[in-house]
């Protein structure tokens, strides 16, 4: 439809439409921006970019439209003005996850997929959606990207806070077979235990703070020694600490002016539990919301996924996250993806 035509169609819309006919025609608008979601989604970032006026190269807001590219969208171009501008041209896409991302017409099914749950590369190869192994596992990445990146700034009011481990993982590495292996140990294979016992850099730690409001803060630590520098910042002070004994979490409480409570599990013996133990009283402090974000964690890692690479383990702790959200959607996935700077 031309310009002309559709400013006519919206006054007339505006004027002539009864409140009933308003609600009918949004539920077909609706239904015509879910079949043509990849679209839509690119056409509200043409917008936005056109709106912003900045340019992803070198940050000047002196741009303007600058045709169309093979696919259809719009080209912007950064003006030089002076020593300002790089005269670069660019798309909506440029700079965000999606740069360079061929194929938009599947993008959408690819998004319902992921927002369904868990999809190994294989299912995804055999689903009929026309894409290979390897652009279905770097399609999920540049999607995850903004899944990884959302969580909350800041936690506050009753916190519990806790890390759970990794094995260190390598998975995809090609090292031990060209003879340059990432780690000075034989390869693990799927499933395989640690050298070490117990806690040893072979284990990764994973960071988990929530409250009682449902903001969450997970990261990926290298060790237990930065707990308290991910935590800077992140705590709202007058809030309640709860963790382990560890001492960094008593040191990020003191420094956010907050409470910490110490947490120990009780320690039974046969006896005491076949006696049984006391029943938990309404309001007691404690680490279950924490304890079963990891076992859910854990399930999704280890058994859904079977394995994840430790420089991608973000990525899946956020779908997890985002999977776990009320409000999340294949729009939302692409919406939040296209807004995401690489």
């Amino acid at each position: 439809m031309d310009a002309v035509r559709f400013e006519r169609l919206k006054a007339r819309v505006a004027r002539e439409l009864t409140p009933e006919q308003c609600v009918e025609l949004g539920e077909v608008v609706q239904a015509a921006a879910a079949s043509r979601l990849a679209d839509v989604a690119l056409a509200r970032r043409s917008a936005a970019v056109s709106s912003r006026r900045g340019c992803p190269h070198c940050g000047h807001d002196d741009i303007v439209k600058h045709g169309r590219d093979r696919g259809g969208r719009q080209r912007f171009r950064c003006r030089r003005s002076g020593s300002s501008g790089c005269g670069q041209t660019f798309n909506a896409l440029t700079g965000t996850a999606f740069t360079r991302m061929r194929k938009p017409e599947k993008w959408a099914a690819y998004a319902r997929m992921m927002a369904t749950g868990f999809k190994s590369v294989d299912d995804v190869k055999t689903s009929g959606l026309g894409i290979s192994r390897l652009t279905a596992w770097r399609w999920r990445h540049r999607l995850l990207r903004a899944q990884a990146l959302r969580q909350a700034e800041r936690v506050g009011g009753v916190i519990e806070a806790d890390e759970t481990y990794f094995l260190s993982s390598y998975k995809g590495h090609r090292g031990w077979q060209n003879g340059n292996p990432p780690e000075n140990r034989p390869p693990r294979y799927r499933g395989g235990p640690a050298i070490n016992r117990g806690l040893s850099s072979e284990q990764i730690p994973v960071l988990t703070a929530l409250d009682n409001a449902g903001g969450i803060i997970e990261e990926v630590l290298p060790n237990r020694a930065a707990i308290a520098p991910a935590l800077q910042g992140r705590i709202a002070p007058g809030s309640v600490l709860c963790s382990d004994g560890h001492k960094a979490y008593v040191s990020a409480a003191v420094k956010a002016g907050s409470e910490h409570r110490r947490i120990m599990t009780p320690k039974k013996t046969q006896a005491t539990k076949a006696v049984g133990g006391k029943p938990r009283r309404p309001g007691r402090l404690g680490l279950g919301h924490v304890n079963a974000h990891h076992e859910r964690t854990k399930t999704f890692v280890n058994r859904q996924v079977r394995g994840v690479s430790t420089r991608h383990l973000p990525f899946y702790l956020g779908w997890l996250r985002a999977l776990r959200r009320p409000d999340f959607s294949p729009e939302a996935l692409i919406d939040e993806a296209l807004s995401t700077l690489k």
